[in-house]
């Protein structure tokens, strides 16, 4: 009996005694007694509800539209377009920063001239966002723009609204690439609609280009096409845009969205 009790006491001594739970403990389970699936729900509604307001204060704009652009050659139509999306996402301004940022999924629209190479009407012109010095345009605003508005966030949602197809008009074009060979990126120039005929031969001319709003799937099979964007994309972050001769910047995202 006497070898039990010092074994107790030995064993006691060595790992302590339980004494129950502290007044902390206690002032915790207290506060959440029968109330804690109340106080989740209360939390998850209260988060939707603050995601909500941001979301009104700060909306996304999105919309999808079909680019297509023809040239003749050899008396022949030829005709080559794209899906691309465009998004515009909300946020607070912060210094002189705005409160919209854009991305872009798709690609560019790629016209098959035959023995006279291939002409890419490219997402952003390598100048610019908006209006290059030449006149050329790139994906963000042309839609609006075919539709009658100009380039302000703020006229998206009344542009959201219509439906339906606009041709380009000459001062609403894209930016047009030119590749003697598309399989060599080194042939690539830039080309102005006025000119086609000029560099091309006399048997090329350009048509027109058109925006038509649609929900069409989003199709990026544009590197099939033009292998060398493969070998862009797998460069280093810092060497993904290559400068031509001619002193023409090229990276994938002239033919690749952003955000694709």
């Amino acid at each position: 009996m006497r070898v039990e009790l010092h074994e107790r006491v030995a064993l006691s001594s060595t790992i302590g005694v339980y004494e129950g739970p502290s007044k902390f403990e206690q002032r915790l389970r207290l506060l959440f007694r029968g109330r804690p699936m109340k106080w989740l729900v209360g939390f998850v509604i209260a988060i939707g509800v603050l995601v909500g307001l941001y979301w009104l204060k700060y909306p996304n704009y999105s919309y999808r539209y079909r680019l297509s652009v023809s040239f003749e050659v050899d008396g022949r139509v030829r005709t080559g377009s794209s899906v691309i999306e465009v998004t515009w996402h909300g946020g607070p301004e912060i210094g002189d920063v705005g409160g919209y940022s854009s991305t872009m999924k798709g690609e560019a629209a790629l016209v098959d001239l035959g023995s006279h190479g291939a002409v890419v009407a490219t997402l952003i012109t390598s100048d610019s966002y908006g209006q290059s010095k030449d006149g050329a345009w790139g994906a963000l605003w042309i839609a609006p723009r075919a539709f009658g508005f100009g380039t302000s966030v703020d006229e998206l949602p009344a542009f959201l609204k219509l439906q339906g197809k606009r041709d380009l008009s000459a001062d609403n074009l894209p930016r047009f690439l030119w590749f003697s060979n598309p399989q060599d990126l080194a042939t690539a120039q830039k080309l102005l609609p006025t000119e086609v005929s000029m560099t091309l031969g006399p048997s090329v001319r350009f048509v027109g280009a058109s925006v038509e709003i649609t929900d069409d799937p989003l199709v990026v099979d544009i590197r099939q096409k033009l292998s060398w964007i493969k070998t862009i994309e797998s460069r280093p972050p810092e060497a993904r845009t290559i400068y031509l001769p001619n002193k023409l910047g090229i990276s994938r995202y002239l033919f690749i969205g952003d955000a694709s």
